[in-house]
């Protein structure tokens, strides 16, 4: 069976941009079968229904790029339906409202998260956008000044939760017709210095999971009453490990029963066991892969694609739940500082 990926690129000059893969399972072959040049970088992608949805990171000097693309897939190939400039602001991650109105952007590099109206599955128009406050302690100063990285939606749908790497929080916003307002009392500040990259909630929607790139950790937390409650607070890399890493992207597999996180430094996946009980999360052991990796995702539960931004590559793993083994295969395909991989018919994070 021939599955179809999009994956994006920070690639150079014309490299950039979004490509369309083919995945063959019973090769575990990767093929690329389209590419769609873009003049800024597309950072991350989420598909909604027949729609793929990019945040760009602004390529150019002049502060005029940036902002957010909407594409039809027709079967499996990508037609732009519309862009929305942002004026130089560089979006890192996107959410879709539960009712479809709307589409949510996280603006790392001057910390603010926006808001935009969809009508019918294209970008309409910007609502607005709400500037974060506050810095951490970092010391190689990724922490000067608020940097959201990742925006979702609570369980219950009555919070968008915006996580702000560079203050050191989650901030829980209400989101009536697209405007937000911030609820200062659930609002989540952790640590400082921990820097906060993005959050997952288990499928029962009973606690979430927030990996902290600058502490390279995961935080369980229990969701009740609105509220996040710290239970655990767990290493993803060895503590014998003494080189720089940043912990990255994180999932859940579709059981609930396993959850990876990836190092970019160690470079590795790292698989924990999930008590669905409890919530709390167990270390099994780590998978290296190529330099960076980014981002990744599953295909039927059985393969992990990971995008190692530094190797140039977009690479291969097999994962089989019932025994708990994550093996790195040989399979992989040269392409262009991959920093997203987007699965069709998978729920994005």
């Amino acid at each position: 069976m021939l599955m179809t990926l999009y994956i994006t690129s920070y690639g150079k000059s014309e490299d950039k941009g979004i490509y369309t893969l083919g995945f063959d399972e019973a090769t575990m072959q990767i093929t690329i079968t389209d590419h769609i040049r873009t003049q800024d970088f597309p950072s991350y992608a989420i598909i909604s229904g027949d729609h793929l949805y990019v945040a760009f990171k602004n390529a150019s000097s002049n502060n005029d790029g940036g902002g957010l693309s909407g594409f039809q897939i027709e079967h499996g190939r990508l037609v732009l339906t519309n862009q929305y400039s942002s004026s130089g602001r560089s979006y890192t991650h996107l959410c879709i409202s539960p009712d479809g109105n709307y589409i949510f952007a996280a603006n790392y590099h001057i910390g603010a998260t926006a808001s935009y109206a969809l009508d019918n599955g294209k970008i309409d128009h910007k609502i607005m956008a709400v500037r974060h406050r506050g810095k951490g302690t970092d010391l190689l100063k990724r922490q000067l000044g608020p940097h959201v990285h990742n925006v979702g939606f609570t369980p219950d749908q009555k919070y968008l939760y915006a996580v702000d790497l560079g203050a050191d929080k989650v901030v829980f916003y209400h989101w009536k017709n697209g405007t937000l307002t911030e609820d200062v009392e659930h609002t989540l500040s952790v640590s400082p210095g921990t820097g906060p990259r993005h959050m997952i909630f288990s499928h029962d929607g009973r606690f979430a999971y927030l990996v902290n790139e600058i502490a390279n950790t995961v935080m369980v937390f229990k969701y009740v009453d609105e509220r996040l409650i710290l239970i655990q607070n767990v290493s993803t890399i060895p503590h014998h490990f003494t080189g720089f890493s940043a912990a990255a992207a994180i999932r859940l597999t579709p059981s609930g029963e396993h959850l990876f996180v990836s190092n970019r430094g160690h470079d590795s996946i790292a698989m924990f066991r999930v008590n669905k009980n409890t919530g709390k999360i167990s270390l099994l052991y780590m998978t290296h892969t190529g330099k960076e990796p980014r981002d990744f995702n599953l295909i039927d539960n059985k393969y992990l694609i990971i995008a190692c931004q530094n190797e140039n590559a977009v690479q291969v793993a097999t994962f089989d739940e019932d025994n708990e083994k994550l093996l790195m295969t040989p399979y992989s395909t040269a392409l262009p500082q991959p920093v997203c991989v987007v699965v069709p018919n998978t729920k994005e994070l």
